[in-house]
């Protein structure tokens, strides 16, 4: 499962490419480096900068690597300064183990159930990468069960 969780929280991590985490600010603050928010304004986070910094990401923040994770104790449901997907501190996102949890079962029947899963159009891996989670596009998968055809299947 360890693999899994490294997967999920790599998918995650590269497919965040849009300003998320939109917040309304109830008062006035000056952050660290002067900036300041005013009461009223709506704050949003550029998720895309911080999941490709190479600060935070380590060596080849723009490659799609599955086992970055392995080995590092990061969680997929643990949220921290360098993986926001789920917010962070009291807004981060309760819900976050549960889908997880659904994510990584969902991953595992897929392995145990089939032998390979392919891409109609191989060329269009990147672009469907890329696409924030939740967004449709029409790729085709070629399913490979791992059982042999009973009769009535045949």
């Amino acid at each position: 499962m360890v693999r899994m969780d490294s997967f999920v929280r790599e998918v995650f991590r590269y497919r965040m490419t849009r300003l998320e985490l939109v917040r309304l600010a109830r008062k006035p603050v000056t952050l660290s480096n002067g900036m300041r928010i005013a009461k009223g304004q709506m704050v949003a986070i550029n998720l895309r900068s911080l999941h490709r910094s190479y600060e935070y990401q380590g060596e080849d923040p723009a490659e799609f690597r599955p086992w970055r994770f392995l080995g590092k104790g990061k969680a997929a449901t643990k949220v921290a300064i360098d993986y926001l997907p789920f917010g962070m501190g009291q807004h981060a996102c309760p819900g976050r183990f549960l889908s997880i949890q659904i994510l990584k079962t969902v991953g595992i029947l897929m392995a145990t159930r089939y032998s390979k899963i392919e891409m109609i159009n191989p060329s269009h891996a990147k672009r469907v990468l890329q696409l924030r989670i939740g967004d449709p596009y029409p790729s085709g998968l070629i399913f490979t069960s791992r059982s042999a055809p009973t009769e009535k299947e045949a």
